[in-house]
């Protein structure tokens, strides 16, 4: 993909709205094998994760953004974890758990006026660049950044083959809202020029299921 075509797809994407974060788009039955967001079926999908959270980046206040209906917040409560959580949807407030439901922001990913700077020694965004414009997932990844005092977590879905840095692509058959599937280089360097450096051996160890769509980045220090 050249610079200028790059140019044009970026320029005619749209942003998915609100509105399309309903309760049904959380709990209906249109997701394949059932993957909702009901708490115990997000236990069953979480398997390690919560635990290996705890394990590899020693928390001691971290931010699920993205969080959706608070699952992984309610997950890392119950292991002792202090978790705040910010998401696009009223719904996720409607649908969280009475443990985490108070600890959740409604609003923008990209929004530097949620959260202080340094707040959170672990920031968490898992599956939420793939439902942003890439101008969008530029902006969000400057407010991870400026949020962390140390650590980021991300996964997302990422282009399967791409055939440069700037190719992304689209994932609809999954869900109408993947918008961005961007090439995993293109997403690891927008953090690098945010001031991080990549902890592949994090990585790894975050990566249990052996999927790829994980990436692990800590924050330099002045």
């Amino acid at each position: 993909m050249t610079i200028t075509e790059f140019e044009q797809r970026v320029l005619e994407q749209r942003a998915v709205q609100a509105g399309h974060y309903d309760a049904e788009y959380f709990t209906g039955d249109w997701r394949a094998e059932g993957n909702n967001y009901s708490l115990e079926k997000r236990r069953e999908i979480e398997a390690r994760n919560p635990a290996l959270i705890k394990e590899v980046f020693h928390p001691v206040k971290a931010l699920d953004l993205g969080c959706g209906p608070g699952a992984l917040m309610h997950l890392l409560w119950e292991l002792g974890v202090d978790c705040d959580g910010i998401d696009f949807s009223e719904s996720s407030l409607r649908l969280a758990t009475p443990q985490v439901r108070d600890r959740i922001a409604v609003g923008q990913v990209t929004d530097p006026a949620l959260k202080p700077a340094g707040a959170y020694d672990l920031v968490i965004c898992r599956e939420v660049m793939e439902h942003l414009t890439v101008l969008q997932v530029r902006r969000a990844v400057a407010n991870i950044v400026r949020m962390s005092s140390r650590f980021v977590y991300v996964t997302t879905r990422f282009h399967p083959n791409p055939a440069s840095l700037l190719d992304f692509t689209t994932q609809f058959d999954v869900d109408p809202t993947h918008i961005t599937l961007l090439n995993k280089d293109m997403l690891r360097l927008m953090f690098v020029l945010e001031g991080c450096r990549s902890r592949p051996d994090l990585e790894a160890r975050m990566d249990w299921s052996g999927k790829g769509r994980v990436l692990v980045l800590e924050k330099l220090t002045d």
